[in-house]
């Protein structure tokens, strides 16, 4: 009995597919008509066609052009943070500096400099700045754990010094 009933229930399944089917036929034959109607719309209107191909040019122009621009900010960028690295001197000092901040100055005149922290006078160190020092462009010195990285470093004149906060507590670089 429970065979005869599912049996059934399926030939009843199978005859209401088969049915949706047959719409569905029917359904495509009058879709079909509307669709080749706007087809030979489009061929009509061929004008859209260049507009797409303008899009893509200038795309690729874009796109060719914008390494181009990178790069020219990037040089601007390493040129313009040492022009704008203030130039270190007695009584200058930076602003207090959180972690990961940094600050930088630049080291033109020959001579010894004694650098330490307001806040944490105890931080202390001394750049040494002479002729025939290896000549480098910038220098990169940590303050962490309230100590500067380097008791004393030598730097050839025109060397840009670049400190960072590693601490959780606000440090500063000042000159004597």
């Amino acid at each position: 009995m429970i065979n005869k009933k599912f049996t059934l229930l399926l030939a009843a399944g199978m005859l209401s597919l088969a049915a949706c089917g047959q719409d569905d036929a029917a359904n495509e034959e009058e879709t079909q008509a509307p669709v080749q109607e706007e087809s030979t719309d489009t061929e009509e209107m061929p004008e859209e066609e260049p507009m797409e191909d303008m899009e893509e040019e200038t795309e690729e122009n874009s796109t060719e052009e914008e390494p181009a621009e990178e790069e020219e900010p990037a040089e601007e960028a390493e040129s313009s943070e040492q022009a704008s690295a203030p130039e270190a001197m007695s009584g200058e000092a930076s602003n207090l500096l959180s972690n990961g901040e940094m600050t930088s100055f630049v080291f033109n005149e020959a001579g010894e400099y004694a650098v330490y922290c307001e806040p944490h006078p105890v931080m202390q160190m001394t750049v040494i700045v002479e002729e025939g020092a290896e000549a480098m462009d910038k220098v990169s010195v940590d303050i962490a754990d309230y100590e500067f990285g380097e008791a004393t470093i030598t730097v050839a004149p025109g060397t840009t010094i670049e400190w960072t906060n590693q601490d959780q507590v606000q440090h500063n670089v000042a000159f004597e």
